[in-house]
């Protein structure tokens, strides 16, 4: 095989590879957003108080968004 030659073993552990560092950090995210929901959700009077300014401000940028016509992408 000359340098230019594709090696299907190498793209597969390449792909192997990439595979296993997106699960990683699928995982990090997963637990980044388990912590957060934690935060913001707990039932202490600081985590109750967040979740009433989330849907505030939620319920805010719903009613400031203009209507799409018809004919809108």
């Amino acid at each position: 095989m000359t340098g230019d030659d594709p090696d299907p073993l190498k793209d597969a552990l390449d792909l192997q590879n990439r595979v296993r560092s997106l699960r990683a950090l699928l995982e990090l995210q997963r637990w980044q957003i388990e912590v957060l929901n934690d935060r913001l959700y707990s039932s202490d009077a600081g985590g109750v108080a967040a979740k009433r300014l989330l849907a505030l401000k939620r319920s805010e940028t719903e009613s400031l968004q203009a209507p799409r016509a018809v004919n809108d992408p």
